[in-house]
C-alpha cells in the first residue's frame, strides 16, 4: 500500500514538474499568479471597507469573517511564492487551488456583479502552456463556483434578477440573509424560498456564466497547446543556435589559429620586422594574410581578400592560403604562383567565388622585392627618410574569376628604414553613421603620424584611427593589416 501511494506521488510530481526547456516559464507564470493575487487582496480590502460604512448592504459580521479568511489564504500564498522564489514544482498547483478559491468567495458575495472572476483562474493556468493542466484547471471551477452560486443565492448580495415576485410587490432590506429577506417578503418558508432562489440562480445566473466560461476554457486550452508549441520550437531554435554558435566560436579559434600569430614569428632573424592583425565583421572572415620564409633568403608575404564574408567565405579562404603556400614553396615566381593558384581555383569552382590577392617575395639580403597583384588594393609604401605613399602597381585579374589568367610582376627596392603596409578594402572602406568612408587619404595621414613607429604600433595607430573615425557604426567588412619594416643587415 505504502509503495503504491508512493508511486502515485511520485507520478504525481512527475507530470507537474516542467521540462527544463519550460522552468523559466513556470516560473514567470508564479510571478504572474501571485501579482493576480496581490491585486485581488487589495480589491478583498475594499470591499471590507465598504462593508465596515454600510455602502455594501452584507451581512457584516458574517462577511467580515470571509473576508478575513480569504485575505489569510492570500498572504500565505504570497509568503509561500516569496520564500521558494517563485521556483518549485508544487507552486502551480496551489496557486491554481488558491485562486479558484478565492475568486469563488468573491463570486458567492458579489453574485452576478463578479461573472468575469470565474475565467480569471482558467485564464491564468494557460499560462503554464499545459492543456491537461487547464483542462483540470476547468474542471475544478465548475465545480467549486456551482457550490459557490448556490451557497450565494442565499448569503450574497441581493440580485432581484433571480427572485419572482408579482406585480408591485416591494422589498425592504432590513438585515439578515437573503435567503430571509425574500421569504419575508414572498410569504415563503425557507425550504420553498432557498429552493427557488438556488433554482433561479442557477438558472438565470449560473448558466450563462457557465457558458461564457466554456467557450474562455476552450480558447485557453488551445493557447496552451499553442503556446507549449512555440516554446518547443523556440528552445528547440535555442539549442540549435547555441550549437552553430560553439561551431562559428571554434571554426574562428581554428581560422586565427591558420594565420601567423606567434610574435616575434622569426626571432633569429633580425633583417626585418613584420606583424600582421585580421578582424573579421562577422564570426569568422574571408580576408587572410600569411608571411613565411621560402628559404633562408627569401621571406613570402601575402595579403588577400575573398569575396563575400562568414562561413562560405572563410572556407574559400582557406583553401586559397594553401594553395598559395603550396605554389609558393615550390620557389616560383609572384607571378606564376597567382597564375597556377588561379588554374586550381577555376577548376573547381561551381560557386564563383574568387579573391584578390597581393603577393610579393623579398630577397633579404639584398632588400629587392618582387611582387604581382592580383586585383588587390595598392600598396602603400615608406622610403627612409620619405612618408608613406602609394605603389600604383598594375593589377591583373582576381583569383578564381577566370582560367587563364596572366599576371605582371614589378620590383621594389627596398633600403634599411624602408617600411611597407598592405591592407584590405575594410580599412579605407571603414564607414561612419554618416555613410562616409575612412578613405585612403586619411589612411595615409594616418600613417606618416605613425611613421617612426615599429610595426606593431603601427597597426595599433591604425586601428585606433579607424575606431576613432566610425564611432559606434557597426563594422561590416573585415578589417586586415600587415606592417613590415625593412632593416637590413646588422
Amino acid at each position: 500500500m505504502k509503495e503504491k501511494k508512493a508511486s502515485f506521488w511520485k507520478r504525481f510530481r512527475e507530470r507537474l514538474t516542467p521540462d527544463p526547456m519550460f522552468h523559466e516559464t513556470e516560473v514567470q507564470a508564479n510571478r504572474l499568479g501571485g501579482l493576480m493575487l496581490l491585486c485581488s487582496g487589495i480589491i478583498l480590502v475594499l470591499i471590507l471597507i465598504l462593508v465596515e460604512t454600510g455602502i455594501f448592504p452584507l451581512q457584516g459580521a458574517f462577511m467580515r469573517a470571509a473576508i478575513i479568511r480569504a485575505l489569510a489564504e492570500i498572504t500565505i500564498l504570497l509568503v509561500v511564492c516569496k520564500i521558494f522564489k517563485n521556483d518549485t514544482w508544487w507552486l502551480k498547483p496551489l496557486l491554481i487551488v488558491g485562486m479558484v478559491i478565492v475568486y469563488a468567495l468573491l463570486d458567492s458575495m458579489l453574485t452576478h456583479k463578479a461573472a468575469i472572476l470565474m475565467v480569471l483562474p482558467v485564464v491564468f493556468s494557460s499560462r503554464y502552456f499545459s492543456r491537461r493542466l487547464t483542462i483540470f484547471t476547468s474542471l475544478f471551477t465548475t465545480v467549486v463556483f456551482l457550490f459557490s452560486a448556490i451557497w450565494g443565492a442565499t448569503h450574497g448580495f441581493i440580485n432581484l434578477n433571480i427572485v419572482t415576485m408579482e406585480e408591485g410587490t416591494r422589498m425592504v432590506a432590513t438585515g439578515g440573509f437573503l435567503g430571509d429577506a425574500i421569504q419575508n417578503v414572498l410569504n415563503l418558508d425557507k425550504t420553498a424560498g432557498d429552493k427557488m432562489l438556488i433554482g433561479n440562480t442557477l438558472l438565470y445566473d449560473y448558466l450563462p456564466k457557465w457558458l461564457m466560461f466554456s467557450i474562455v476554457s476552450v480558447i485557453s486550452c488551445n493557447i496552451a497547446h499553442r503556446g507549449r508549441d512555440l516554446v518547443v520550437t523556440q528552445h528547440e531554435k535555442d539549442v540549435k543556435s547555441a550549437r552553430i554558435e560553439s561551431e562559428l566560436d571554434l571554426a574562428t579559434r581554428i581560422q586565427a589559429d591558420m594565420l601567423p600569430n606567434i610574435y616575434p614569428p622569426f626571432p633569429d632573424r633580425h633583417e626585418f620586422d613584420i606583424y600582421a592583425t585580421m578582424d573579421p565583421a562577422k564570426e569568422v572572415g574571408g580576408d587572410f594574410y600569411d608571411f613565411f620564409l621560402v628559404d633562408k633568403d627569401h621571406l613570402c608575404m601575402v595579403m588577400a581578400d575573398v569575396s563575400g564574408k562568414g562561413v562560405p567565405a572563410a572556407l574559400f579562404m582557406m583553401a586559397s592560403k594553401i594553395i598559395l603556400a603550396n605554389n609558393a614553396m615550390m620557389g616560383k615566381s609572384p607571378a606564376q604562383i597567382l597564375a597556377d593558384t588561379n588554374a586550381a581555383i577555376c577548376s573547381n569552382n561551381r560557386e564563383e567565388m574568387f579573391v584578390t590577392v597581393w603577393l610579393g617575395i623579398l630577397e633579404i639580403s639584398t632588400g629587392k622585392l618582387t611582387a604581382a597583384n592580383a586585383g588587390h588594393e595598392y600598396p602603400i609604401l615608406k622610403a627612409p627618410d620619405g612618408s608613406y605613399e602609394i605603389v600604383k602597381d598594375k593589377h591583373g585579374f582576381v583569383i578564381g574569376a577566370m582560367s587563364g589568367a596572366k599576371y605582371q610582376e614589378y620590383t621594389l627596392d627596398l633600403t634599411p628604414g624602408s617600411k611597407l603596409f598592405l591592407y584590405t578594402d575594410g580599412v579605407p572602406e571603414a564607414t561612419a553613421e554618416g555613410d562616409e568612408m575612412f578613405g585612403i587619404e586619411r589612411t595615409l595621414e594616418a600613417l606618416n603620424q605613425a611613421a617612426d613607429l615599429a610595426p606593431v604600433d603601427t597597426l595599433k595607430a591604425i586601428r585606433g584611427a579607424v575606431d576613432a573615425f566610425v564611432k559606434d557604426a557597426e563594422q561590416f567588412d573585415d578589417l586586415t593589416m600587415l606592417s613590415f619594416e625593412y632593416k637590413g643587415k646588422e
